[in-house]
């Protein structure tokens, strides 16, 4: 797998990454314009195929709205 830099915060991708109008990024943050969701702590290894998703906006409203 190719490795790819994250449009919005520049980090290099060494998983599948979220990608947005033919745009890869490195999580569902980053693709909505930021704040960046990675834990730095706890990255995918290369070979994951996963996108790196930690929350979705549509999950947040939903908490807040029960």
């Amino acid at each position: 797998m190719r490795r790819s830099i994250c449009e919005t915060c520049g980090i290099v991708i060494r998983w599948q990454p979220t990608i947005v109008d033919g745009k890869e990024y490195c999580c569902f943050g980053c693709a909505q314009g930021g704040p960046c969701e990675c834990d730095y702590e706890n990255l995918p290894e290369p070979d994951e195929v996963n996108a790196l998703v930690l929350r979705t906006a549509l999950h947040s409203q939903q908490a807040e709205d029960d």
